[in-house]
């Protein structure tokens, strides 16, 4: 059996017999660069060592075939005596030189021959190689000059196309397709049209790429079978009226202030009522406060962070219900609208609304007023949650026009400008009958403090909320104006 030798990569090994035979050398590998040049010459020297020469005699002159061979690697491990490394100083480059070279690409570019100086080690032969200038390396800026004066040159007609139909043309004399340009979002866009999520980039929270995408969405989902309602959906009802609904909503109103809950809590739990009282027709009288507590306690784990425990829910209804009870009735809710609970909010569409118009926090407040009161009555159920805020929106922008106009945000006395429009989907015209009918509930108001219907009044009236609801606008003549007449524009 042969033995298997592992060995240094860098070298190779020998074995010697035992008998006094020569050494057999066994390669393991292929040799590095400058490996066999220098073995060579390292043979070489012991050769002459052994004869007898002196140290530091020239090699050529011990064997001719070594004339013209020379390590690949110079390791500077050993030097030969009396020799001293010579470095070779770089000449500055002047200014008229780098002139001349710029001078050069010049010539270059324009057809010229650059002729390139390439030293060839065959021996002592020195070749002067000179290479197009298609073969030159020139810089990128030049190439793309070059292209640019090509094509303003050539204009090609169709007399000279047909008779140069068996040439070549250069790469550089291609025509360029033009690309179509593609319709993005921002393009259709009209120069009165406002880009309101240009700056809004930085802000990944913001999805300003696909926002558009979002609230397009929203506009379908809220005109769905399952989450539209219809107008007077209490039809077929046998003990619940209109009535008694206006007074469930006012009493979760208050218990949604007293929980200090979000206001996307309220108007969820709003909308669990109205769905379901939508498809089921055989609720009785004293199960319509159950199903509106319920409706607060799945819509605060839906919203809330920190949802209120079952237990408070119990005590808010004075222990007429208990637990076991509305855990049962969110059984039914939820199967009974098949645990589809994410219907668009009015308030979702309002935060988008007012920074299309740019609005200011009085206008803000007030359209959030405005919808609560909407959410009481009955007449304006059946509205999409988008209809609701853009009519809100409109009103507040009405009675407190924006006093900083900026390009597009009501210049000119404007009150629903164009951007509005686009964003919001809705013209002034399509506006018209939601606003008149909100009107009337503002102006209604009073009678409903008289029938204690007064949740979301008391709760405008304090400060936090700059007491919107006491504001004298709220009962003059430009309420009565909306209410009768067309609205301007």
């Amino acid at each position: 059996m042969s033995r298997i030798m592992r060995i240094d990569e860098n070298h190779v090994a020998g074995n010697l017999n035992e008998g006094g035979m020569k050494k057999v050398v066994i390669a393991t590998r292929r040799p590095v660069l400058g490996e066999l040049g220098n073995k060579v010459l390292r043979n070489a020297s012991q050769d002459l060592v052994g004869k007898g020469g002196e140290k530091g005699a020239v090699l050529k002159n011990a064997n001719p075939t070594l004339k013209n061979i020379k390590p690949r690697v110079d390791t500077r491990w050993r030097k030969v005596d009396g020799t001293t490394a010579v470095v070779v100083p770089k000449k500055p480059i002047t200014r008229s030189e780098s002139i001349k070279s710029t001078t050069e690409l010049k010539a270059a570019s324009n057809g010229e021959a650059v002729k390139v100086h390439v030293q060839l080690n065959k021996g002592n032969e020195i070749k002067h190689v000179a290479l197009k200038r298609e073969d030159s390396q020139l810089s990128l800026r030049t190439l793309a000059k070059q292209n640019r004066k090509v094509q303003q040159k050539s204009a090609p007609s169709s007399s000279a196309s047909s008779s140069d139909e068996n040439e070549t043309i250069p790469a550089t004399q291609k025509p360029v397709q033009k690309t179509e340009r593609l319709d993005t979002h921002s393009q259709k866009l009209l120069e009165s049209i406002e880009n309101i999520d240009a700056n809004d980039g930085w802000n990944p929270m913001l999805v300003s790429e696909y926002v558009n995408d979002i609230y397009k969405y929203l506009n379908q989902l809220e005109s769905r079978t399952g989450y539209a309602l219809r107008e007077n959906f209490l039809e077929g009802h046998k003990e619940i009226s209109h009535k008694m609904r206006t007074i469930l909503i006012d009493w979760i109103n208050e218990v949604h202030h007293q929980f200090k809950l979000d206001i996307d809590t309220y108007h969820m739990t709003v909308s669990l009522i109205d769905r379901y009282l939508q498809k089921v027709k055989t609720v009785p009288k004293k199960k319509l406060q159950l199903v509106g507590v319920t409706a607060m306690f799945i819509a605060s784990k839906y919203e809330e962070l920190f949802p209120p425990e079952i237990h408070d829910f119990v005590f808010i209804t004075d222990d007429t219900y208990q637990k076991y009870q509305i855990l049962e009735m969110e059984k039914e809710i939820v199967n009974a609208l098949d645990f589809n609970l994410g219907k668009p909010l009015p308030t979702h569409f309002l935060r988008r609304f007012s920074k299309a118009a740019k609005a200011s926090d009085v206008n803000h407040v007030l359209a959030k007023y405005l919808i609560e009161l909407a959410s009481v009555d009955y007449s304006t159920a059946h509205y999409k949650p988008s209809e609701i805020a853009a009519a809100a929106l409109y009103i507040s922008l009405y009675l407190f026009p924006l006093t900083t106009m900026d390009e597009g945000s009501g210049s000119n006395g404007i009150i629903w400008t164009k951007t509005l429009e686009h964003y919001t989907h809705y013209s002034v015209k399509s506006l018209s009958p939601i606003v008149q009918r909100l009107a009337n509930v503002i102006k209604s108001v009073p009678k409903m403090m008289e029938k204690k219907l007064k949740s979301p009044w008391l709760k405008y009236s304090s400060s936090k909320f700059q007491c919107i609801s006491t504001h004298p606008k709220l009962k003059g003549a430009e309420i009565n104006a909306l209410a009768e007449k067309e609205l301007p524009f």
